[in-house]
């Protein structure tokens, strides 16, 4: 499918030029499955997971220091703090 190579495409960009890549869109469009298909060795948190979603909250500070790279993390928006501690301590 063209799309999809284009946002293939697209996504290996961001990645080579910053540390942080947000994948947004409407629900069930297949976000989580391309991000997934194009970094397959990378660890996968998904916060709508209960055992992932108390990992990360408990302590996000801790769990970003833990996982500074080649991480994906689904469902971002589930937790918004999140993105105040990746902006305030974790600047690439």
């Amino acid at each position: 499918m063209v799309k999809k190579r284009n946002l293939e495409g697209k996504i290996n960009r961001l990645l080579e030029m910053f540390p942080v890549v947000a994948v947004i869109g409407p629900r069930q469009c297949g976000k989580s499955t391309i991000v997934r298909q194009l970094r397959p060795d990378w660890k996968y948190y998904d916060l709508e997971s209960p055992a992932d979603c108390q990992l990360i909250t408990s302590d996000p500070a801790a769990f970003l220091s833990l996982n500074l790279a080649q991480v994906i993390i689904d469902e971002a928006h589930q937790y918004p703090e999140l993105f105040k501690v990746l902006r305030r301590d974790y600047r690439f």
